[in-house]
């Protein structure tokens, strides 16, 4: 059973022996390991992904991807971290508008800043990526005070539990004794 084995010019050899002398990541490294391994060095999948650490299957996908897009599909940048909707100044714009109100002395909730986002970016977008953008602007959680500005002190408090609840009428009517009470049941204590 012959498999059909790519066929590499000296131009693709050149290019990926070029391309392993600049500094990558360790993934891109790793991939160009494997590229170089099957191309240049002209071993198996299986050997050539033990060597890079892979599996045959990966190292088939690293060819076929580098024979249908070049070298740049191995060491280019493939995910693009920080999608966002806005860049760090337009988002800084869009906060100063909440950061005046809450300077002014009122109360921002982020389900205000969910739909103002929502409106100025043209579409939904989920709760959490409000709080990773006032996260990403240091923004913080403001709790209310612990305490009301208008408590009365301590020593207030303390008159005030001496004092209240201080009858008039101080005597107490004596405990009534067990016997028979209503809702007791058929057993009496007087018997």
């Amino acid at each position: 059973m012959n498999k059909k084995r790519a066929v590499f010019g000296e131009a693709e050899r050149s290019e990926i022996l070029a391309a392993q002398k600049k500094q990558h990541p360790v993934h891109v490294t790793r991939r160009l390991l494997a590229l170089k391994l099957k191309v240049v060095d002209g071993l198996r999948s299986e050997e050539a992904g033990k060597l890079a650490g892979m599996h045959r299957t990966s190292v088939n996908r690293i060819v076929k991807r580098y024979q249908e897009e070049g070298i740049e599909a191995i060491v280019g940048v493939r995910h693009h971290s920080e999608h966002r909707y806005m860049s760090r100044e337009e988002e800084a714009a869009f906060l100063l508008q909440f950061q005046r109100r809450s300077e002014a002395g009122q109360i921002i909730e982020t389900q205000e800043i969910h739909q103002a986002y929502e409106k100025a970016v043209g579409h939904p977008v989920t709760r959490n990526m409000i709080y990773y953008l006032l996260h990403r602007h240091k923004w913080r959680k403001v709790m209310p005070r612990s305490r009301h500005e208008k408590k009365a002190g301590e020593e207030a408090i303390e008159a005030y539990k001496k004092n209240h609840r201080k009858d008039q009428n101080t005597e107490k009517e004596p405990a009534k004794t067990s016997g028979d009470v209503p809702g007791r049941g058929w057993v009496w204590t007087d018997q």
